[in-house]
């Protein structure tokens, strides 16, 4: 589909969520563009050659970074939910224990999941992309600025999709698991520069740790071991995950 058209259809699930109660005209608009919009712009945009982002990674992850944190912060805006920690999203609700050992349990299910596709990428030839190769950190100072995105992104991702897109979603399906479903699916094209396997390893990413949620009545577990995972990816992991030569 054209850019035009994901506008488009944009344009009709806010109308539909608007009319259906499920938000108010702002809520409905924000999250029809969470849900359409913008996976589908992500996912078609052509970006640089991979030689170009070796040169512009720094930048990458700063103005990545920028954006999450606007993300989660206009989101915590638009939905009072969050804001004020109504209901199971913010509240730091458990023993501190069992919220930790909830964030470990999430990080070990992320982990697994992503040496699954790692093992479903060897057996079927998948390969990952330049792009994730290309934006992998290689100096301290690219791995300091990796650090900011990844807590960047477990902040701003998790308050979007597993926060405020199911429990805005949740009326229409009855339970957080279920609307976790459709919202799972946009999150896995947010990572179309990961090309199709690794969309399908993002959203099956994103089910984990909406699971996570369900279970803790908390996002912060979520938060937590996405910021992990993201750091383990990034910093630890990367050569043992994505194999053969990261950068030149």
């Amino acid at each position: 589909m054209k850019p035009w058209m994901w506008a488009g259809t944009t344009a009709v699930l806010a109308v539909v969520f608007t009319a259906s109660g499920l938000g108010d005209p702002l809520r409905s608009v924000a999250a029809a563009a969470w849900l359409a919009l913008v996976p589908a712009l992500v996912a078609a945009q052509e970006l640089p050659p991979a030689e170009a982002l070796r040169g512009q990674r720094a930048a990458v992850y700063l103005s990545s970074a920028l954006v999450l944190v606007l993300a989660g912060g206009v989101t915590l805006l638009l939905s009072s939910e969050l804001r004020d920690g109504a209901g199971i999203w913010l509240e730091w609700n458990a023993p501190t224990p069992f919220l930790l050992a909830a964030t470990g349990l999430l990080t070990v299910c992320g982990l697994a999941v992503a040496y699954l596709f790692r093992g479903l990428s060897a057996f079927f030839g998948w390969q990952e992309t330049e792009t994730v190769r290309a934006i992998m950190p290689a100096t301290p100072g690219e791995k300091g600025l990796f650090a900011v995105l990844a807590l960047a992104a477990g902040f701003g991702e998790e308050i979007v999709f597993r926060g405020f897109l199911t429990a805005f979603m949740i009326p229409w399906f009855g339970s957080s698991l279920l609307a976790a479903l459709p919202v799972s699916a946009a999150f896995g094209m947010l990572h179309g520069y990961q090309g199709p396997h690794g969309m399908a390893r993002a959203g099956v990413t994103g089910l984990v740790l909406a699971l996570g949620v369900v279970w803790t009545g908390s996002l912060w577990p979520a938060i937590l071991a996405h910021t992990a995972l993201n750091l383990l990816f990034g910093l630890v992991l990367r050569r043992s995950l994505l194999g053969g030569v990261l950068w030149k």
